[in-house]
């Protein structure tokens, strides 16, 4: 009799566990998982429409050779990787962000962050152009918690997914970082929301979304960052539209600055897809119930999405009824098997 009830409570305590770890991680988060964002600017649009401001001192090495000579011809003289200073990057051609999984061991994922900038201006266009520029990092995801790890601090959540049975709801902290010359950065969700878009088909670059949708709004990081020759004030924040089927993110707000671009060195960006305007003005226009978002809309992924079907929000009565359920067997178990051994 013991022996059943000790073996009952290890496989409730396992089932546990394995509910834990995978609440954090989808099951499509494997090596060679990809998701790609795209942001679609035409040859005709007006110089400045989207900008990227990048702290110097918070690339790694692979970045900063990147964009080295581009910056050195636009501020005319050497730059060090260390060095306090925040530049401003242009990009007037189409741009790409991809996050894709490099590895899964025990608990651990590695997240390639690549930012893929077409025409760039750096400083202003007469100064310096890159034809492409690339800024990329690896992230260490922990999948029990949800949280990309640096030296094992959680500095932040990954923006690209969310555990759609529960989502970070207001107060969550998505991104926890320091910034150089710049303090502790701490951004919070503010608002979580099942009915954005509600009877509205949405827009991206690879598929039609239908509803319902979950919508992840923060709070604006609000900055005063200067140096010996710079200075630059504005605010940080993140908005997205997510897939309730597979928690992916289908697309974000102009606006919005992914937390893996802050930890890569993007401290501000605003990010216009151009031809999602134009299609959405003649969408509102025309009375519509079809929607584009203007920002990083869905471009090219290996996951597989699943038949649309019901979805029910999480924090149902019967959420709580299964966790008292569970809690309750927990005490009983533990209750009788006290009672055995005396």
């Amino acid at each position: 009799m013991r022996g059943k009830i000790t073996l009952a409570l290890w496989v409730l305590i396992f089932y546990l566990g394995a509910t834990t770890v995978s609440a954090a991680a989808p099951t499509w988060l494997k090596p060679g998982t990809y998701v790609t964002y795209a942001v679609i600017v035409p040859k005709d649009a007006r110089f400045g429409t989207n900008d990227i401001m990048v702290k110097i001192n918070m690339l790694n090495e692979r970045s900063f050779e990147a964009l080295y000579p581009y910056l050195v011809k636009a501020v005319g003289r050497n730059v060090s990787r260390d060095e306090n200073y925040v530049t401003a990057l242009w990009p007037m051609g189409t741009s790409y962000l991809t996050f894709r999984v490099l590895s899964v061991e025990d608990d651990t994922a590695k997240i390639l962050v690549r930012l893929e900038l077409h025409d760039v201006a750096v400083e202003r266009p007469d100064l310096a152009n890159a034809s492409v520029l690339v800024l990329s990092e690896v992230l260490t995801l922990d999948l029990r918690t949800g949280t990309y790890v640096i030296n094992g601090t959680p500095v932040g959540g990954p923006s690209f997914f969310v555990d759609p049975s529960s989502p970070p709801g207001p107060g969550a902290v998505l991104l926890n970082v320091t910034v150089p010359e710049g303090g502790n950065w701490v951004m919070r969700v503010k608002n979580l929301s099942y009915s954005r878009y509600r009877g509205f088909e949405v827009l991206t670059h690879l598929r039609t979304f239908h509803p319902p949708f979950i919508y992840l709004e923060s709070d604006v990081i609000r900055f005063n960052l200067h140096g010996p020759d710079y200075s630059f004030s504005g605010g940080t924040s993140f908005s997205a539209l997510y897939d309730p089927s597979t928690g992916l993110m289908i697309a974000s707000d102009m606006f919005s600055t992914p937390p893996e671009l802050v930890l890569m060195g993007v401290v501000s960006s605003t990010m216009e897809d151009v031809n999602a305007s134009r299609a959405l003005r003649k969408l509102l226009a025309e009375n519509s119930r079809k929607r584009w978002l203007q920002g990083w809309n869905l471009y090219a992924t290996n996951v597989e999405f699943r038949d649309e079907g019901p979805f029910k929000r999480p924090g149902s009565p019967l959420v709580y009824y299964f966790a008292l359920s569970v809690l309750t067997a927990i005490a009983v178990g533990i209750r009788d098997f006290r009672r055995w051994v005396r």
